[in-house]
């Protein structure tokens, strides 16, 4: 086959992308690689309006089996109350130790590539309103967004699964983070994308809520999304979370 023609086909392949299909997957191939004596780098923050503290969790008493045996992709939603969304939060990102050496190395719920967590989760209620947790305060940051990312991401999600009550899961990865602690980390960052909505599934299953992942990152919209950020982002995920036992 001609250069020409596999140009085309290329071409033709990205025009006829199914909505849901994951736009954040170019140039993956380079091998990361962990780079040595860093120094120190200050983990960039989202920019919030105004933060509202979450209160302390409830005792998860379902044992491991239970969830696995719970755990299915939701059919239907409601409407998630603050205290359970607090609880999914804590049980997913809240953080449990911090490196003496370097203390953006932490020990989280949920596992991490060179323990650095680079992923903010970001939540689209159905009326609107964008917030993100920040586990190192323990709080829920409202973000101003941009109006037309903000419409633009939430129907890509509808493409995948319609819902009209369901709080949208937006992950949002620090590449400029990763980037200062390892070459080439694009790869490493999607899969922890992958890694945190799997964990984040089992939680919600183990707090009796809805949780459904979609097939997209949530690319472009979702790296639109926030403006003036303080970090390039890079969407590494999209599900739908609201109230009810997942069915």
């Amino acid at each position: 086959m001609s250069l020409r023609a596999l140009v085309a086909v290329a071409v033709d392949a990205v025009s006829t992308e199914r909505p849901c299909a994951s736009l954040g997957m170019a140039n993956t191939d380079a091998e990361p690689i962990r780079l040595e004596d860093v120094g120190p780098y200050v983990r960039a923050q989202l920019p919030f309006d105004e933060e509202v503290a979450l209160p302390n969790p409830p005792t998860i008493s379902a044992s491991f089996l239970d969830v696995l045996q719970l755990r299915r992709s939701a059919e239907t939603f409601a409407p998630i109350a603050a205290e359970d969304i607090a609880a999914w939060l804590h049980y997913t990102l809240a953080i449990r130790a911090v490196n003496s050496d370097d203390p953006n190395r932490q020990r989280r719920y949920v596992a991490s590539f060179g323990a650095l967590h680079p992923t903010h989760i970001l939540l689209g209620d159905p009326n609107g309103t964008w917030r993100a947790y920040v586990p190192e305060r323990r709080v829920l940051g409202t973000l101003r967004v941009d109006a037309a990312s903000a419409q633009a991401l939430r129907a890509r999600a509808q493409e995948c699964f319609q819902t009209r009550d369901a709080t949208l899961v937006a992950l949002l990865a620090d590449s400029d983070f990763a980037a200062h602690y390892y070459e080439n980390p694009l790869s490493l960052m999607l899969r922890d994308g992958g890694v945190l909505l799997g964990h984040a599934a089992l939680v919600a299953a183990a707090l009796g809520l809805g949780f459904r992942i979609l097939g997209g990152t949530g690319s472009p919209f979702a790296e639109r999304l926030v403006p003036d950020l303080a970090f390039r982002p890079v969407a590494t995920g999209l599900a739908w979370i609201g109230s009810g036992r997942a069915a």
